[in-house]
């Protein structure tokens, strides 16, 4: 990802080229991992030249969003499927829930 400096609309810019390479399809990991490599080496140049935090930190964002396989957080793969759980169960939870929240 090449970044335009001269460009009219550099943060749209920035983050349209980002979502495009995203979209495109037949793309192997060995080709999108050199190309979010490369872009992030472009993004931290044109940080040391600008200053400009913001941009090159919501770009980052952008890129490991959609490129990495990492959960959103580390709650994401906690807890209990409600589907597979047994009605008695969820009658359970649901009577322990009302307990916990609800006022008496």
């Amino acid at each position: 990802m090449k970044i335009n400096i001269n460009s009219e609309n550099l943060e749209m810019e920035c983050y349209l080229k980002i979502i495009d390479f995203f979209q495109k399809e037949k793309i192997s990991q060995e080709e999108t991992e050199i190309w979010k490599s490369k872009s992030i080496i472009e993004l931290m140049k044109y940080l040391k030249r600008t200053h400009n935090r913001p941009l090159v930190a919501n770009a980052l964002i952008l890129l490991l969003s959609l490129f990495e396989d990492i959960p959103p957080d580390t709650y994401n793969n906690r807890g209990v499927n409600i589907n597979r759980m047994s009605e008695k169960d969820k009658r359970s939870m649901i009577e322990n829930l009302k307990d916990e929240f609800l006022p008496n």
